[in-house]
């Protein structure tokens, strides 16, 4: 059993002034398994395995605006891939017993006075 650090990187300069507009070309995800997201954030997927505890962060690209995340939920998929969905004030989650199974979710960030959410996906590995 592993811990994985998933870091979301916000680029308070590019979000969209309209929250309900995709920040995906303003986001940058990172895990500690894997290198940067190539692709948009709503297509970064998490792999894990039954076990692992994974630990969500946020920080602005420039160090010194204010994000922080507001909310994590499930948006879709076969099953719930955590025992826990993470939460405040750690937003940590431990993967459960699901091998194959992937899930997507939603996670609510607040940065320039918005909420901005932002769809990526956990896959456990079989």
């Amino acid at each position: 059993m592993s811990t994985i650090h998933v870091t979301l990187v916000i680029d308070t300069d590019a979000l969209p002034s309209d929250p309900s507009q995709s920040p995906a070309a303003a986001c940058l995800l990172y895990d500690s398994c894997l290198d940067a997201d190539t692709g948009s954030s709503t297509d970064f997927t998490v792999h894990a395995n039954p076990g692992d505890t994974v630990i969500f962060h946020i920080s602005s690209k420039n160090n010194t605006s204010a994000v922080a995340i507001s909310s994590f939920a499930y948006l879709g998929g076969a099953v719930g891939v955590f025992e826990s969905l993470p939460s405040s004030p750690n937003w940590a989650g431990t993967v459960g017993d699901k091998p194959g199974k992937s899930e997507s979710y939603t996670i609510g960030f607040k940065a320039n006075g918005n909420t901005y959410t932002l769809d990526p996906d956990i896959k456990v590995n079989s």
